[in-house]
């Protein structure tokens, strides 16, 4: 569900990259940055591994317009691949208006594609997200592999829902501003049905919303002189014809806008924790593995040579 911002009529939709590991998730999202003018992008956050391009989320706001009078937002965000995540897959996948799966085109990859698929519907599901209705596009990315799937198996294996898809070449810029393109029309066109049906309140429910403003929450229990300075705030021009420290200040006062940020912090730091742990584990159980097999060398060796001893 989006999230609609009364004081700054914003629209805000979070638009999640999928797929397994590898397959281009992160490389989007960085072309995608790298190409949008200044004033249409924010800051690309992300939290890596020191051993790998293991990426746990990317935030990247794009201002794209309006819509209904509000001005439209989107936040692009990506998913670790590795099987090992699921968990950081489904938490980034928490209140998604869109999703993108990224598919490798590679031959020997369809396997893992399935997988990955087939796990972004269980997740979906976990955050009661109907995966035939939630707005979709795949990419077929890497098309310049040396072997690669033609595009009709791809689509017979994993576009289920017969939802749109684009060729792609991420790492040359190619179909990635495309894919772009297309999710964003089918979020937007999915938003337009909900305000029409009412699902999401219109820019129309401001007017009457500033009548209760003043017996609201923040101005009852802030200090008298911040009370004020909120009342005024009100009652001048609409934000967009403010002033930015203004907007800085009544932010820095909004109780709403700190527990977003202080929940955001909270996540990256949860992240970090916990794909150190988990990274540590995937070692560990490399390491049993290869300590099993060992073992099992040396059993077999043993035996080999008691055999010829026998004899």
């Amino acid at each position: 569900m989006p999230t609609y911002n009364f004081k700054d009529r914003e629209l805000t939709a979070k638009i999640v990259y999928y797929g397994p590991g590898m397959c281009g998730k992160t490389t989007n999202l960085q072309v995608v940055h790298e190409k949008m003018k200044d004033e249409m992008r924010g800051k690309l956050v992300s939290i890596a591994t020191e051993s790998d391009r293991t990426i746990y989320f990317d935030l990247l706001p794009l201002n794209l317009g309006k819509i209904a009078g509000l001005t439209f937002t989107v936040r692009a965000f990506t998913v670790p691949g590795q099987i090992y995540y699921s968990e950081t897959r489904r938490l980034v996948l928490q209140g998604a208006d869109g999703v993108v799966f990224v598919a490798d085109s590679g031959k020997d990859k369809l396997s893992e594609n399935i997988e990955s698929l087939r796990d972004l519907k269980k997740n979906l599901q976990a955050n009661n997200l109907d995966y035939d209705k939630i707005p979709l596009v795949l990419q077929w990315n890497k098309r310049d592999l040396p072997e690669v799937l033609p595009t009709a198996a791809l689509e017979r294996a994993l576009n289920d829902r017969s939802a749109k898809s684009m060729e792609a070449i991420a790492t040359e810029e190619k179909g990635v501003l495309e894919t772009l393109r297309l999710i964003t029309v089918e979020v937007f066109n999915s938003l337009k049905s909900d305000l029409k049906s009412g699902n999401i309140p219109s820019s129309e429910p401001a007017k009457p919303t500033k009548k209760e403003k003043p017996s609201a929450p923040p101005p009852i229990s802030s200090p008298p002189r911040e009370a004020g300075r909120k009342k005024a705030s009100r009652a001048a021009p609409p934000p967009m014809q403010g002033s930015s420290a203004a907007l800085d200040d009544l932010d820095a006062d909004d109780p709403e806008a700190l527990k977003d940020k202080i929940a955001f912090a909270e996540f990256q730091n949860i992240a970090v924790l916990h794909h150190k742990l988990t990274e540590r584990v995937a070692l560990l159980e490399k390491e049993v593995f290869r300590l099993r097999r060992d073992l099992k060398q040396v059993v077999a060796s043993k035996r080999s040579a008691k055999k010829k001893s026998d004899n």
